[in-house]
């Protein structure tokens, strides 16, 4: 059975092995110096900032994560979702975008947009489930 909780520092290797071995299955360099620098301290990137960084925990280790920092005083915007396929991705999905939105309207942000395409194309009918719309830029977007 797999639990959703907020990430800590011990869960930073963890964290940046899952999302290495993810860019490796599509022939993606992991950078920790470049694109994928904000995983480098997710406290301070994420918790720092007025986000949040989510983690699916899944017989003793981290089988997921959602991660959202704030993009301007109105809005919050997911920069980071992963569900390994062991977890059931639909159902945890939901519930990792529940807690985002949670977390959005305690921060009194009015929008939250949904960037790691990626992760849409696995969880498109969740994010229509909540609601979520494209903008012009083919952003996935939720009017909160």
């Amino acid at each position: 059975m797999s639990q959703i909780r907020i990430a800590n520092k011990q869960d930073d290797s963890q964290i940046r092995a899952l999302c290495e071995e993810a860019l490796k299955s599509q022939s993606i360099e992991f950078d920790l110096n470049g694109r994928d620098q904000d995983l480098k301290n997710v406290e301070w990137t994420y918790f720092g900032h007025d986000g949040i960084f989510l983690v699916v925990e899944f017989e003793g280790g981290v089988a997921g994560y959602a991660g959202a920092t704030k993009l301007t005083e109105d809005a919050i915007q997911v920069k980071r979702f992963l569900i390994k396929p062991l977890v059931d991705v639909i159902a945890t999905g939901g519930l990792l975008l529940d807690m985002l939105i949670k977390h959005a309207k305690n921060m009194d942000y009015t929008t939250l947009i949904f960037e790691p395409e990626e992760a849409a194309e696995a969880i498109t009918a969740a994010l229509e489930s909540k609601c979520f719309a494209h903008d012009d830029s083919h952003r996935w977007v939720l009017k909160i």
